[in-house]
């Protein structure tokens, strides 16, 4: 199968100019069962988003293709997936070997950056995003937010999900060392690109101005410690916060301290992890 299409293409080497947490084998694996955990919700976004079969859709940020793969199955034959991502060098060959081992032809993967990523007006059906645009610049994000709404046909529909309070993300029993966790998270995601890590907040007043109708939900993901789900907090936090030490966005004691009570809180059933709350938006064009 043969449905790369290079457009934009990165090969910029600037750190700053990518993903956050980069494309290593460890955080693609870890993307992975984030998507698994957070099945059952995304299939009910999806769902009220309404997106039919024999539709044109667009996956902004799709990485290794998880939500992809479910996308295409949706549209089937009659349709198309544009895949789009920064990371044309892993994701998304991942995305075309696992394409066409499902035996999926209707898939399109794009290679670009999305803040400058355009499409001809009235060309798709549907856009679909989820935890991508935290990522951009907030600068980029209106301007992006109002080319979405010119892709739209008639009809068509933006649905898209991102946190919008990172500072909530909680544990039960309390622990006191999560808040400065959440804040060099925060610190981290931000960088120097002056991203938005909250930008879920924004994104309604963003899809109202570019003329869409909005339909909001807010939702959160609670997990115990001592079940498989368990393994999608643990791995956020064993992968990535020593890399936010090394970084000077948080400090080693306080990782220590974290990392030591979260061991011992991981063994124990009555322990519950609550994610950041998400925004759940969708933009229908009338």
């Amino acid at each position: 199968m043969d449905n790369k299409t290079e457009l934009d293409t990165c090969t910029s080497t600037d750190e700053t100019d990518e993903y956050r947490f980069g494309y290593t084998h460890e955080e693609i694996e870890r993307l992975k069962y984030q998507h698994q955990v957070w099945a059952k919700e995304n299939q009910r976004f999806i769902s009220r988003a309404g997106f039919n079969t024999g539709a044109t859709l667009v996956d902004l940020g799709c990485g290794p293709g998880y939500t992809t793969l479910d996308l295409a199955e949706i549209v089937g034959p009659g349709g198309k997936v544009i895949a789009v991502d920064r990371d044309g060098e892993r994701s998304l060959p991942l995305l075309r070997a696992q394409a066409e081992a499902a035996g999926l032809l209707n898939i399109e993967t794009m290679a670009a950056r999305l803040e400058s990523f355009d499409l001809q007006e009235e060309s798709v059906d549907g856009v679909y995003g989820r935890w991508v645009l935290m990522y951009l610049p907030e600068a980029t994000v209106k301007p992006l937010i109002d080319r979405i709404a010119k892709w739209l046909r008639p009809g068509g529909v933006c649905a898209l999900t991102e946190l919008c309070n990172y500072r909530h993300i909680h544990i039960h029993p309390k622990n006191k060392y999560l808040p400065e966790i959440a804040g060099a998270l925060i610190r981290a995601v931000t960088g120097e690109r002056g991203c938005n890590p909250e930008i879920g907040n924004n994104l309604p007043g963003l899809l109202f101005s570019a003329g869409l109708e909005v339909e909001i939900n807010v939702i959160i993901k609670a997990v115990r410690a001592t079940t498989q789900e368990w393994l999608w907090p643990d791995a956020l936090f064993r992968n990535h916060l020593p890399s936010l030490v090394e970084e000077g966005f948080l400090a080693q004691s306080v990782f220590d301290d974290f990392l030591a009570e979260w061991e011992a809180r991981s063994k124990e059933p009555d322990t519950i992890f609550f994610s950041s709350p998400m925004m759940e938006v969708i933009g229908r064009r009338s």
